[in-house]
C-alpha cells in the first residue's frame, strides 16, 4: 500500500489516524508513506509506517525526468493499493503511472450536513479508507517519540541550564509569514512568558523553526526574564522530543501545536482566522480559546479588516490562567 501525503507538517500529523488504523486493519501489508522534504525525520519506522520515501515537488517541477523516474520507481514496486491523501495534477499522473490496482482519494468535506457539524481534518483524511471498511471517529493524534532525539533534548536543555526536575512551558509565537491572521502579539507572548517565570517558577522555552530565530529574538528582548529560545536549534524529531517534555504548549494554529497534540502534550490554542472544528487539537487536557466575534472564523490569510480583532481578543490574563490550570 502506498499512502501518499506530501505536505505541510499539520496536515501529515491530521493524518497519521489513518495511517495506524490501516496498519491495524491489515497488519501484513507493507505500507509506504510518502512526505515532502525533512519531514520524514518524524516517521520512525514500523509503529507508523515500513517505509518512507520523499516527494520533492520543487526539484520534481524544475526537472519532468526526475518526476517520471518517481512514477515508474512506483511502478516497478507494484503497488495493490494507492491512497491519495495530497490530490493535485501531479498525484494524478503519479497515480496512472504507478498502475496501482486500487486507488482511493482524498475529498475534502469541511461541513456534516448530516449531523450539522464541522468535520475535523483528521476524520476527512480517514473517510478516504472508507472503502476498505475504515471508519472514524478520530479519538487522538499519536507519534512516537524518538529516544536518540530525547536524548539530544536533554543534552540542549542541561546547556541552557534547565535539568528535569523544573517544570517547562513552551511557547510558539509565530505561524510564519504566509498566514498573519492566525498570529498572536508578540508583546502579549513577551509578557506570558515573564508571568510564567514568576508566578509559576517555571521555565520557557521558545520553539520554532529558524525562520521565527528573529521574531523570538524580539519577543526575549521584551521580557524581563530570561527564557530559552530552541527556534531553528532542533530537528523536526527532536522539536517532538522537546514538546514532548513540556508541561504544555501555547501556539496559534501553526505546526507546532499539532506535533504538541500527537506527543500528548496539552496545548492551549489561540484561534480566531480559523475553526478549531477543523484544525483544533485531538484529545484531552487541551484548551481553545476563539472569540463570538461576527467575522470569525473568515479562513483568510490576512485579516480582511486589517485589525485582528479576533486574537486581540484573547487576553494574557485569561491564557495564564489557562497555563496554570493545566
Amino acid at each position: 500500500m502506498l499512502f501518499f501525503k506530501p505536505g505541510a507538517i499539520g496536515d501529515l500529523l491530521h493524518t497519521l489516524p489513518a495511517l495506524k488504523v490501516l496498519k491495524l486493519k491489515y497488519p501484513a501489508a507493507h505500507v509506504t508513506l510518502v512526505v515532502s522534504p525533512g519531514l520524514e525525520s518524524l516517521i520512525q519506522g514500523p509503529p507508523v509506517a515500513d517505509r518512507v520515501l520523499v516527494f520533492d515537488k520543487t526539484k520534481i517541477n524544475k526537472r519532468f525526468r526526475d518526476f517520471l523516474d518517481f512514477g515508474l520507481r512506483l511502478r516497478g514496486e507494484r503497488y495493490d493499493v494507492f491512497i491519495d491523501l495530497q490530490p493535485s495534477l501531479r498525484s494524478w499522473i503519479v497515480r496512472k503511472i504507478s498502475g496501482a490496482g486500487q486507488v482511493l482519494v482524498y475529498r475534502k468535506r469541511r461541513q456534516d450536513r448530516a449531523l450539522g457539524k464541522r468535520i475535523h481534518a483528521a476524520d476527512n483524511f480517514l473517510e478516504t479508507l472508507e472503502p476498505l471498511g475504515i471508519a472514524g471517529p478520530v479519538e487522538k493524534i499519536e507519534l512516537p517519540v524518538d529516544p536518540r532525539a530525547c536524548a539530544s533534548v536533554d543534552v540542549f536543555l542541561k546547556e541552557h541550564g534547565l535539568d528535569r526536575t523544573r517544570k517547562l512551558i513552551a511557547l510558539n509565537c509565530s505561524v510564519g509569514s504566509a498566514r498573519p491572521a492566525r498570529n498572536w502579539f508578540p508583546e502579549r507572548f513577551a509578557m506570558l512568558a515573564d508571568r510564567i517565570i514568576e508566578e509559576m517558577g517555571a521555565g520557557v522555552v521558545f520553539v520554532g523553526g529558524s525562520e521565527d530565530r528573529e521574531l523570538v529574538r524580539r519577543v526575549m528582548a521584551g521580557m524581563r526574564e530570561s527564557a530559552i529560545s530552541a527556534a531553528g536549534e532542533l530537528t523536526l524529531a527532536e522539536s517532538a522530543a522537546l514538546l514532548s517534555r513540556c508541561a504544555c504548549l501555547v501556539s496559534s494554529d501553526t505546526g507546532p501545536l499539532h506535533l504538541a497534540t500527537a506527543v500528548q502534550t496539552p496545548v492551549i490554542g489561540l484561534f480566531g482566522s480559523t475553526d478549531p472544528g477543523r484544525t483544533g487539537p485531538l484529545g484531552e487536557g487541551n484548551v481553545v480559546f476563539i472569540k463570538n466575534l461576527p467575522c470569525v472564523p473568515c479562513e483568510e490569510k490576512d485579516c480582511p479588516l486589517g485589525t485582528r480583532a479576533c486574537m486581540a481578543a484573547i487576553s494574557v490574563d485569561e491564557v495564564f490562567e489557562a497555563v496554570q490550570n493545566i
